[in-house]
């Protein structure tokens, strides 16, 4: 049977995820007023070594990642949605064109394109090639 962490584990596998070293965060979850920093941070390591600590601090980090992101699609989708109504009742025929065009952009709809053609030519082929520029150089200044 599963143990749950102690709150100071959790208090520790918070701080981690937070993005504090190992010795930062075991001093803020345990009482190290008497511990020298080697010991500190032998501490530190042992706890991350536990297994529940391990996953416990990657839950955290995970939720903080999609939270994250969720904020990250919601402001994308509210920008997106200001410039569509920005573009359907600007006073002016600039300010709904700008948003036009940045509502464009935001789907790579005016990308340039560069298209390069890729030949691969063997050296006999480049070398016909130089001599038969040499050989119209010759006789444009012969």
């Amino acid at each position: 049977m599963k143990r749950a962490l102690t709150a100071k584990q959790e208090t520790f596998s918070q701080a981690v995820a937070e993005g504090k070293t190992l010795s930062d965060a075991y001093r803020h979850a345990y009482d190290c007023e008497n511990m020298k920093d080697a010991s500190v941070w032998t501490e530190a390591s042992k706890l991350m070594d536990h297994p529940q600590v391990v996953q416990r601090v990657h839950s955290i980090q995970k939720a903080q990642e999609e939270r994250s992101l969720h904020d990250h699609a919601r402001l994308k989708r509210l920008v997106l949605e200001q410039l569509h109504t920005e573009a359907m009742t600007a006073p002016s025929d600039s300010a709904r064109i700008r948003a036009l065009e940045l509502l464009g952009k935001s789907i790579a709809m005016f990308t340039d394109r560069v298209e390069q053609e890729d030949t691969q030519r063997s050296a006999g082929e480049i070398e016909s090639e130089l001599m038969a520029k040499l050989a119209e150089l010759s006789r444009k200044t012969g």
